[in-house]
């Protein structure tokens, strides 16, 4: 963990010498870890080694992603839980998923509110740290961080002295950033980390159940009496549900998707941060602990759950390889070392051909058979791979590839898509590594 100047402010970076979950370096796409470290998972096996069958990584890749941090430093985040100050614990967390995740990523934040005035501090939040590329990931040693992760800390610290002070002014904040995100290039998508509800509206009206007191059940703000009436807290302390939903929902009209992380005091909204989730494009499956959203119950655990954000991000069903194989049916796929089959509803397949003029089926210098083909050229499943490729492709007569062609007119291909569960277990934010490796026979279902 880094270690924290005070017990309410963002971390002072330091070295970490932290072993990491794995590295871009070794081939995999997956996240880097604290202090751009690099443990064993990261250097080339020899054959046979941790069941990773060959001893040449290929080079997996993908465009990165923009992941958009809007951070809540209302007053409340500078609340102690668990030993720590709420805001510290969440920029602690988001630094070390910068770090981790490198260059994989391009990466921005925003907080709010901003500026705060001595009134209410209702100021909507305001961009901190424009989007760039993250670090280049370190390979081989221990680094200290790069210029970017540095510059992203400072960013979302707080100046010396101060703590987390003011209102939770979500919508107006993510209306503000609309333009700004929109405008970005690639996917983008947002993590929004709050612990509470969202309020600062000067507009909004609300009887007593929708009036942020009374919800939190302060002193004298009994359900007989609105503390959200002009004459006591105002239209500023009610929750801001409707606004906030409209403002999630016209970024994932752009394209934009929004991951909700509910921080310790956040229970009360449980249900607007659902609705949230749902509306941002990111609700957590069935069997997620049954919140849509990510729900945080200990600090403790806030670095695992950014980072199975991260790692669903940034990892993709469809893969490129900056090179190709030299023999394609010497090409294996792992998810965190264990060994995805080639072929079949939850296998991977090859997925592009160099020469799509050539009508004979085969592939350079041999590779494995494409998924059984059901009739609709689509592989196993009846329906398209990720990435938008069929994941088998016919030959003129209808049969699929053959799985061993020396006398190939067809280029190697470059691109590979996970499908059915495999693709599931990757998007569920579990796997931190994925490896495709040359140097051993193509293993398919028996």
């Amino acid at each position: 963990m880094l270690a924290c100047s005070s017990p309410t402010r963002a971390p002072a970076l330091v070295d970490d010498p932290t072993p990491i979950d794995g590295s871009g370096g070794s081939g995999g796409i997956g996240g880097a870890g604290s202090g751009g470290c690099v443990d064993d998972a990261a250097v080339p096996p020899g054959p046979d080694a941790q069941g990773l069958c060959g001893n040449t990584f290929l080079q997996a890749t993908s465009d990165p992603p923009n992941i958009y941090f809007v951070i809540d430093r209302s007053g409340s985040m500078g609340e102690m839980v668990d030993g720590r100050a709420k805001y510290d614990a969440v920029a602690t967390a988001a630094v070390a998923l910068v770090r981790r995740l490198g260059s994989q990523v391009n990466v921005g934040a925003a907080v709010f509110p901003g500026q705060v005035n001595a009134d209410q501090g209702c100021t909507m939040g305001a961009e901190v740290f424009p989007t760039r590329p993250g670090d280049p990931l370190a390979t081989g040693a221990c680094t200290i961080d790069g210029e970017v992760t540095r510059a992203f800390s400072r960013s979302i610290s707080l100046p010396s002295g101060t703590d987390p002070t003011g209102g939770t002014p979500t919508a107006a904040t993510l209306t503000r950033l609309l333009p700004t995100l929109a405008a970005l290039r690639g996917r983008t998508v947002v993590l929004l980390a709050t612990d509470g509800g969202p309020n600062c509206n000067p507009a909004a009206m609300c009887d007593a159940t929708k009036c942020i007191p009374n919800i939190e059940h302060a002193p004298a703000c009994t359900p007989d009496v609105n503390c959200c009436s002009p004459a006591l807290g105002g239209p500023t302390s009610c929750l801001d549900d409707v606004a906030t939903l409209a403002a999630v929902g016209a970024l994932a009209r752009n394209g934009i998707r929004t991951y909700v992380v509910g921080i310790p005091g956040s229970a009360p909204y449980a249900t607007l941060l659902d609705e949230l989730a749902r509306s941002g494009g990111t609700a957590r499956p069935a069997g997620s602990g049954g919140a849509a959203y990510y729900d945080v119950d200990h600090l403790t655990e806030l670095d695992d759950i950014l980072a199975a954000i991260g790692s669903t991000v940034v990892l993709s069903c469809h893969l490129h390889l900056d090179t190709p194989p030299k023999e394609m049916s010497l090409v294996n796929v792992y998810l965190d070392r264990q060994l995805v089959e080639y072929g079949g509803p939850d296998g991977w397949v090859w997925t592009n051909f160099g020469d799509a003029g050539a009508g004979d089926g085969a592939i350079t210098e041999g590779g494995p058979a494409d998924a059984a083909d059901d009739g609709e050229g689509d592989g196993a499943s009846g329906e398209d791979a990720p990435g938008g490729d069929d994941a088998a492709t016919p030959t003129d007569d209808g049969a699929t590839d053959a799985p061993i062609a020396d006398n190939s007119t067809r280029m190697p291909r470059q691109d590979l898509d996970l499908l059915g569960a495999s693709c599931e277990r990757l998007m569920s934010g579990k796997v931190r590594q994925v490896q495709v490796v040359f140097g051993c026979p193509t293993v398919t279902p028996k």
